[in-house]
């Protein structure tokens, strides 16, 4: 039959810490407080600018916004040529991960939506040392959207204009065209460049380390 134990009679319960023991641990938990109040307040204050700083560099970017070039019309306000918002494809190589089966099936859809062979996507996005990369240029906007629903990582787009001429090649010799970084090359568009072409903007934005806009 087991015996009960006093609290006063067990010698490890009847033991006493000393007490400059106790006084010296409750310091310790107590500076232990006032560092992590002190780093707390200096980060807030002090330091608040250089850490803003830090995340700035990390993350902030600024986004270019292209300019929208003026419109050419004949004298009775017939438009002659126009632009229209398009969807410019470009890549991160080595984000792109080809050896996956869902990413391999998707670079498929990706390029016949663009009208390109899969050799040469593949090709573009076989030098994985590059950081960037142009798929394709200008691409008609909805096709744009059909590709940002493919989510492919690394694949990325950007808004730029394209020029338009509704009446073709019956103006062409008197309105011109633009190259694909949409200055003039001919014609009116090339005589009026400079009164054309638009001031292109920018934008401050904060991107997470996907490069995703937050």
């Amino acid at each position: 039959m087991s015996r009960s134990v006093l609290y006063t009679s067990s010698p490890l319960l009847a033991s006493k810490t000393p007490v400059w023991r106790s006084k010296f641990i409750v310091a310790m938990i107590a500076l232990g407080f006032v560092g992590l109040g002190a780093r707390a307040a200096y980060v807030q204050v002090v330091g608040n600018d250089f850490f803003q700083r830090q995340g700035e560099v990390r993350f902030a970017r600024t986004l270019e916004l292209p300019a929208n070039r003026g419109r050419i019309l004949d004298r009775n306000g017939l438009i002659l040529a126009s632009s229209v918002p398009a969807a410019s494809i470009w890549a991160i190589p080595e984000d792109v991960d080809q050896d996956k089966p869902e990413v391999r099936a998707k670079l498929k859809e990706l390029a016949r939506l663009m009208g390109m062979p899969l050799a040469e996507l593949q090709r573009k996005l076989a030098d994985e040392d590059k950081t960037f990369v142009w798929i394709r240029r200008q691409l008609d906007w909805d096709i744009g959207q059909q590709i940002a629903a493919l989510d492919i990582p690394g694949i990325y787009q950007r808004k730029e204009y394209k020029r338009q001429y509704p009446e073709g090649e019956s103006a062409a010799h008197v309105v011109g065209f633009t190259n694909v970084e949409d200055k003039g090359q001919e014609g009116m568009e090339l005589a009026f460049n400079d009164l054309l072409a638009g001031k292109a903007g920018s934008r401050r934005v904060i991107k997470d380390r996907m490069g995703r806009v937050v």
